[in-house]
């Protein structure tokens, strides 16, 4: 049953929109209101926004073996974490023209050096609503774990990429939900794993 949203984008008026910051990310400032649940609008308020593109997150799963691959890499971000090397899914922004399938496949030779074959998507949400304009996008995907080289660092040097690869049974990336996984694509797609894994696995097995 979807969810009955009491009111739109139809029910937002954007009264100035700028650009203050145009680098890696864009810092928006907007001058808005919008439709209030007793029918009246607001006032106009203002808010700043980091608007990135959309991105894909992937999951490799192997079900023959049984496997699942995350990557590793550091992530400037984290200040107040205990190391900045996040243990992650594969993930990428949507380049223009790019669909979602590209991305899924693009990013899983890039930073992993497999190639996917089926695809299964998962679902989509915003990453922090009251400050990014980005959703990501869920897929698990399908690999061949026995084509794995975990001895060499993956990733694009012009991006400044260094992943290093971690091959784990699924029971032991599930197990990893127990440990302190600071990342959020990564926490909520091996829990969409877990609740699923059964039904991803009668899907793919019976499809060959």
């Amino acid at each position: 049953m979807p969810i009955m949203r009491t009111y739109s984008q139809q029910d937002v008026e954007v009264v100035n929109d700028e650009c203050v910051y145009d680098g890696f990310f864009k810092m928006h400032k907007q001058n808005l209101r919008h439709k209030k649940f007793n029918g009246e609008w607001s006032e106009i308020f203002t808010r700043e926004m980091m608007v990135r593109d959309d991105a894909v997150c992937v999951l490799l799963f192997d079900p023959i073996q049984d496997k699942i691959l995350l990557i590793e890499q550091f992530r400037p971000c984290l200040p107040k974490s205990e190391s900045p090397w996040l243990i992650e899914l594969v993930a990428g922004m949507v380049e223009e023209g790019e669909n979602d399938e590209e991305v899924a496949r693009r990013e899983s030779f890039e930073e992993a050096g497999v190639e996917v074959k089926r695809l299964e998507y998962m679902f989509k949400f915003v990453p922090s609503p009251g400050g990014l304009v980005e959703y990501l996008r869920m897929y698990a995907a399908e690999f061949d774990a026995s084509k794995v080289d975990l001895n060499r660092s993956h990733g694009l040097d012009s991006e400044n990429e260094d992943i290093k690869l971690h091959l784990f049974s699924s029971q032991e990336a599930i197990a990893l939900l127990e440990e302190d996984i600071e990342n959020a694509s990564t926490i909520m797609g091996l829990q969409w794993f877990a609740l699923n894994k059964n039904k991803l696995m009668k899907k793919w097995v019976d499809e060959v």
